[in-house]
């Protein structure tokens, strides 16, 4: 479970990086490619959805623990609910970002 969180945590700071990296032109002309273009759309299709399911695993986690009345209810599992859905709202901000940018010719 921790390497799950570990990558979706990942994917939408791997986000922020393209769109950095692409904007001071630190990735060595790979957004100029087809293979910069296909990485940034994975990573834009592929952060919300991530995020979501992370965020649903994580509720049913928290529901799970709270229903077994034997063991007491850690703490950080309602910190990782907060945490999954600030994941979330990143990867949907930063979607919107890159909408943003993008020209219609």
């Amino acid at each position: 479970m921790k390497a799950f969180r570990l990558v979706v945590a990942s994917l939408p700071q791997l986000l922020v990086l393209m769109l950095v990296g692409a904007k001071f032109d630190l990735l060595g002309g790979l957004n100029r490619t087809d293979t910069g273009t296909g990485i940034l759309l994975l990573l834009f299709f592929l952060a919300p959805v991530a995020t979501a399911v992370l965020l649903v695993v994580e509720i049913l986690r928290r529901r799970s623990r709270t229903t077994n009345e034997r063991e007491p209810v850690p703490r950080e599992s309602g910190r990782m609910v907060a945490v999954a859905a600030a994941l979330l709202v990143q990867s949907l901000v930063l979607n919107l970002v890159i909408l943003s940018q993008v020209r219609m010719h």
